[in-house]
């Protein structure tokens, strides 16, 4: 399956089915669109089963080296994907 398709089901699946709050939905569905993004300029397969740790490290070091966020922000984009 591809990350876009997963993205899409997981949004619908929040959104429905657990019935989260529309700010709420919106963050999750950025953080993953920000992924895919990033997955993409980088040359890097979306395709779910080939995802690894260190596309994963190599996102959190982009988010704090280019994109400056801040610490307690990127935990918080890894406190969702636990």
């Amino acid at each position: 399956m591809q990350l876009h398709a997963a993205i899409h089901e997981f949004v619908l699946y929040i959104e429905i089915e657990k019935n989260y709050s529309k700010n709420t939905v919106t963050s999750y569905e950025y953080d993953l669109q920000l992924y895919l993004t990033f997955l993409s300029n980088h040359g890097c397969s979306a395709c779910l089963n080939e995802i690894n740790k260190t596309q994963v490290r190599r996102f959190i070091q982009y988010l704090l080296g280019s994109l400056k966020q801040k610490p307690r922000s990127v935990n918080r984009k890894i406190a969702k994907d636990r």
